[in-house]
């Protein structure tokens, strides 16, 4: 017989994929076209069998909080601010994270190392009559036969070796490469494959197995003194001019056609032109910036220079690789900035708004009617190619700066 325990922790995980599978999809649905189009009976199935999608769903939740605070309350109803806390069902946002996390990798497992997402263990079968007798006589015999172990899958060995370290929404992405690994590989390395935050650098890791390299820094911002991002997503920015600021929405957009002509066409290069390059800097499918493009970058002097003082701050994870590509292509573009250039205003803009409203401006889907004013705003001031790096980053930083003390006007 189960224990209280393990009844108690079915009953919570049950009311868990409740609310996974109802309130929280249906939310998912109002941000998400792929998930609004998918039937609502096997929404959750299909989230979880797509790490492509179940990242994008796990970015409109972090760029959206909004949308999702009605769910996020206690066992007394009320709101809960802190992913340690405890929620209704039971468990932290924290925990529930790590669960959908490791749901997704062991489907993910299965389906690439064994040919199938269906569970490890088969539910029994209605017995025969015979098959029932039979069981009943081994029962009742003096000397009843060893249990025979059945020899786990590689799906189970290699889940086995991961499943304390699958815990956090930014690893669903690099999933795929995890199935790549060996269980001995995984077991070797222990808590440290969490400082390995990347694809390309999973890759790297397989390459030799017996000499892990260093991992790509992780980029910090700063925070306060409670822990919390600096600044947030204003709802203004500065015109440059006397007068009243131009007001921006605070409403979600996807790019439309109006907003085409903000992206520009992209200038040809020429012999001095020291751009950078969108095959270099964009993901294959341009919809995200390259994060490993950065590390280069990150490693100058002059650009680590002005990034946040190791004293004031708190690590983020692959900032770059939750950057909407059209953000590359609209400060490439219009800016013309070289990829150090474009490295210190995207820090910049994440250090002054905050790990949320950066995802909400600057990730997918973004604000792109949003950016398009901040370039605006950047070629007034004649922000780009030529510009040193401090030039850009005080540029960033004063325009939020202004914006958020107009909106407390």
């Amino acid at each position: 017989m189960r224990s209280t325990a393990a009844i108690d922790h079915m009953s919570v995980v049950r009311r868990i994929n409740a609310t996974l599978q109802g309130p929280v999809v249906d939310v998912l649905g109002e941000l998400i076209p792929e998930v609004r189009r998918l039937p609502k009976r096997g929404a959750l199935e299909a989230i979880l069998d797509n790490v492509e999608l179940l990242d994008r769903c796990f970015q409109a939740f972090r760029a959206n909080p909004e949308q999702f605070r009605h769910l996020l309350i206690d066992r007394h109803k009320v709101e809960v601010d802190d992913a340690e806390a405890l929620l209704e069902c039971g468990r932290s946002l924290e925990q529930v994270i790590a669960m959908v996390v490791r749901t997704a990798a062991k489907r993910h497992f299965r389906l690439r190392l064994d040919g199938t997402n269906k569970s490890l263990r088969k539910r029994p079968r209605r017995q025969d009559r015979q098959g029932l007798l039979a069981r009943l006589r081994a029962l009742l015999s003096a000397s009843p036969q060893p249990v025979r172990k059945t020899a786990r899958s590689r799906a189970e060995l290699l889940y086995a070796a991961f499943q304390d370290y699958l815990l956090h929404d930014w690893q669903v992405p690099i999933i795929p490469e995890y199935c790549l690994m060996s269980p001995g590989m995984v077991r070797r390395l222990g808590p440290r494959i969490l400082d390995y935050r990347l694809a390309e650098d999973i890759r790297r890791l397989r390459a030799d197995p017996d000499n892990p390299p260093p991992p790509t820094p992780v980029i910090e911002v700063p925070e306060d003194g409670d822990g919390k991002p600096i600044y947030q997503l204003p709802d203004v920015l500065e015109t440059g001019r006397k007068g009243m600021p131009t007001p921006i929405t605070t409403a979600d957009k996807r790019l439309s056609d109006g907003m085409a002509p903000l992206l520009g066409d992209i200038v040809k290069t020429t012999e001095k032109d020291e751009r950078a390059r969108l095959a270099d800097i964009l993901t294959g499918d341009g919809k995200r910036l390259k994060a490993n493009a950065f590390t280069i970058a990150l490693l100058d002097p002059k650009v680590r220079s002005l990034l946040p003082n190791s004293e004031q701050t708190v690590r983020v994870t692959s900032i770059f690789g939750t950057v909407n590509g059209l953000v590359g292509k609209m400060l490439v573009g219009d800016l013309g900035l070289r990829t150090d250039q474009l490295a210190v205003f995207v820090m910049a803009a994440h250090g002054a708004l905050g790990e949320d409203r950066f995802l909400k401006a600057f990730g997918i889907p973004g604000r792109p009617d949003y950016i398009g004013k901040i370039v605006q705003r950047a070629k007034a001031a004649n922000i780009g190619q030529k510009s040193d790096l401090k030039q850009i980053s005080d540029f960033v930083i004063t325009m939020f700066a202004a914006a958020e003390a107009a909106q407390k006007r």
